[in-house]
């Protein structure tokens, strides 16, 4: 719908970025005030951010393009230019991955509570799902298929879903359900005298569950894409309900 948020002269402030940017920071404030009844310094907390940040961008890219390497066979140097339009691309699974992974390797490297760290972060990545996915609207990617229903949306010419009539808001569907999750998880799992880790495991399987779910009124381009996600998602649902036995059999935590 807006890609560009605000232009000024040759300067252009774009939605998605400016989304990505304050969930980046409010995710950061939100993780740093539950970590800190753990003895966790902000501090430590920012640097966390930093790594996940890097680690999810380098993921959601690396995704992105393996699955779309046609689109970088005569432009090898477009694979690393994520901000841009036409080539450019970011999935959240890989993202999710690389953040995973760039995340415990931070958190291994400095001593920190793991599981506590990451029921600390589930609250961030709910409410990330809320602003990331209001940018995908603005943007006019990830969106649906199309639809007669009451609550399609008709993207411009110019959008990427510009080539379809109304189409599915999925990128609102997902957004709403991320701040559902977000309470669900302060208002009802935060209460409940779960052992660490068991929160953030409740939150993957919650959100991959979804993830499959809408992905069937979610256009992809081919089946390759779509089976993909399929597969990722109950990958990570399988991975949820495995931490979540692990961490309430854990009689030490």
């Amino acid at each position: 719908m807006f890609p560009i948020i605000l232009r000024i002269g040759s300067f252009n402030i774009y939605s998605y970025g400016l989304m990505l940017f304050l969930a980046f920071l409010v995710g950061i404030k939100l993780t740093a005030s539950r970590a800190k009844k753990f003895g966790v310094k902000e501090e430590l907390i920012s640097n966390l951010a930093l790594y996940i940040l890097f680690g999810a961008i380098i993921g959601s890219r690396l995704l992105y393009v393996l699955l779309h390497w046609d689109e970088f066979a005569n432009d090898i140097v477009g694979i690393f230019a994520f901000w841009r339009g036409g080539l450019g691309g970011l999935m959240f699974f890989g993202g999710l991955l690389g953040g995973l992974l760039s995340g415990i390797y931070y958190v291994k490297k400095k001593k920190l509570p793991l599981r506590k760290m990451f029921d600390s972060a589930a609250p961030a990545l709910a409410l990330g799902e809320f602003f990331t996915r209001i940018g995908c609207f603005l943007n006019g990617c990830c969106f649906g298929k199309p639809t007669n229903c009451f609550l399609g949306v008709k993207f411009p010419k110019d959008s990427p879903a510009g080539f379809l009539d109304e189409v599915h808001p999925t990128q609102l569907y997902s957004s709403f359900f991320g701040l559902i999750l977000f309470l669900f998880i302060i208002l009802f799992l935060e209460k409940k005298k779960l052992k660490p880790g068991s929160i953030f495991a409740i939150t993957i399987i919650i959100y991959a569950l979804f993830r499959f779910l809408i992905d069937f009124v979610r256009y992809y381009e081919n089946a390759a894409n779509f089976w993909t996600n399929q597969i990722i998602a109950l990958g990570f649902i399988i991975l949820g309900l495995v931490l979540f036995v692990r961490f309430q059999k854990d009689s030490n935590a």
